[in-house]
């Protein structure tokens, strides 16, 4: 008969100085300069307890540990030796951003990559770059629709969102751990670097001479989404070699981007073997 061991968890309390400093997470200055960022919730502590990120603290509630989810999870978290520290209800309030963090919040290291890790030479390869994307949820949708749809990476624009923004994390549902994506780029500055590497620059765009699902997409491909109300900028719509637009059937005079990026992404995925990871089922 084999009897499971008791979670044993040496942890520390909090302080209002540590408090402090957790609650400066919530601005997009002070993640900067401390290269971290705070999640919060089961789903997401979850995603980062299987991912490659170090995550320097978790912090949980009393009821947390006494739950069989809890115990579970921070198991699986003693595994990558982050600090744990005890919070009560009341002091986890004014550093969550929803109205129940169900007892976790962790922080997570940013992470770093290099374009050449996305570019993946010599091989098939589906990356996604967003042209100055102002919302904080449509960013986390299409990070979390990426993800869906198994591409190799992502580029965000100097203008973009931050990556790290709580609603952006949010969004991701996860997704945030589960590719590369790279902030704080140039994208003209790359298109050439782009096509001698071998990809074919794919423009999303509404006057697009090409409907989605009609192109033969390259088994190299980079595409562009743009910003919410100006879309992609015209210097890249000069560099693309196709500017895709998504069939419209009824009378709305736009789509969300966040949409329009699914629905470009399925089409790239139903249309041609445009790169990537094989599809799965669930």
């Amino acid at each position: 008969m084999i009897i499971a061991k008791p979670l044993v968890i040496l942890c520390l309390m909090i302080t209002r100085r540590h408090l402090k400093e957790l609650r400066n997470l919530g601005k997009k200055k002070a993640r900067e300069e401390q290269g971290r960022f705070l999640i919060e919730g089961l789903r997401m502590a979850e995603e980062a307890a299987d991912s490659d990120f170090e995550v320097q603290e978790v912090l949980f509630t009393q009821a947390f540990v006494e739950s069989a989810q809890g115990k579970s999870l921070l198991a699986k978290f003693q595994k990558k030796g982050p600090v744990f520290t005890a919070i009560s209800e009341r002091d986890l309030e004014p550093i969550s951003e929803t109205v129940t963090a169900q007892g976790i919040v962790a922080v997570v290291s940013n992470r770093s990559y290099d374009l050449e890790v996305i570019l993946q030479p010599g091989k098939r390869s589906l990356i996604v770059g967003l042209d100055a994307v102002a919302d904080p949820g449509n960013l986390g949708s299409m990070i979390r629709s990426c993800d869906w749809f198994g591409v190799n990476g992502m580029v965000l624009g100097q203008d973009s969102v931050e990556l790290c923004n709580p609603k952006v994390l949010r969004s991701t549902m996860g997704g945030l751990f589960h590719l590369p994506i790279i902030e704080g780029v140039n994208l003209p500055s790359i298109i050439s670097r782009m096509k001698t590497s071998g990809y074919t620059i794919y423009v999303a765009d509404a006057a697009g001479e090409a409907y989605a699902e009609d192109v033969q997409y390259a088994d190299r491909a980079f595409v562009i989404m743009g910003n919410e109300a100006h879309g992609v900028s015209p210097s890249l719509k000069h560099s693309a070699d196709v500017r895709v637009a998504v069939r419209r059937y009824g009378l709305a005079e736009s789509l969300n981007v966040g949409v329009a990026c699914g629905v470009l992404l399925s089409a790239i995925r139903t249309v041609s073997a445009g790169g990537g990871r094989q599809g799965v089922h669930p």
